[in-house]
């Protein structure tokens, strides 16, 4: 009697299916999930980052331009007077109303003093709250467009009420 090859009963091998990349396992969903919240939370940290020194660049700006317009004139009455104005306005953006908007003379000047970190506008108190009122002026206001610059750059968050 013959025996059977042994090889001659092996069967031809067959590969399995090719595993497709869809669907996913249960992993990569939670994976993606957490990457898009992440991503929004990113995105509401930039916005809000951003809409936070909005006002505090539109400032800026237009106390640049400002600073330009006193190097060009030499009018030192209106860009006291301009300062001024733009330094109450910031204050009303940045502190609650009720803080900023009755003060005048020198209340107002100690609440710059007060909410400026190591700014001291005593030093330019003639240039902020006289001469803007006089008719003649011919005094140097770079102090104080510098000193503004310095207390409208310290500004955080805007008030919300």
């Amino acid at each position: 009697m013959t025996e059977p090859q042994p090889l001659s009963q092996l069967r031809d091998i067959h590969l399995p299916d090719p595993v497709n990349w869809w669907p996913l396992a249960p992993g990569w969903y939670l994976l993606m999930g957490i990457a898009f919240i992440g991503v929004m939370v990113l995105t509401g940290f930039i916005y809000r980052y951003y809409a936070n020194g909005r006002a505090k660049r539109q400032a800026l700006k237009l106390l640049a331009v400002y600073q330009q317009d006193y190097l060009r004139d030499g009018d030192s009455q209106s860009a006291s007077a301009k300062v001024s104005e733009l330094l109450r306005r910031v204050a009303l953006v940045y502190f609650p109303r009720e803080q900023v908007a009755s003060l005048k003379g020198d209340e107002w000047l100690a609440f710059l003093n007060r909410t400026g970190q190591n700014i001291n506008f005593n030093a330019v108190r003639d240039c902020l709250l006289e001469l803007p009122y006089q008719t003649q002026g011919d005094v140097n206001v770079k102090p104080l467009l510098s000193r503004a610059k310095a207390w409208i750059q310290q500004r955080g968050a805007p008030c919300s009420s």
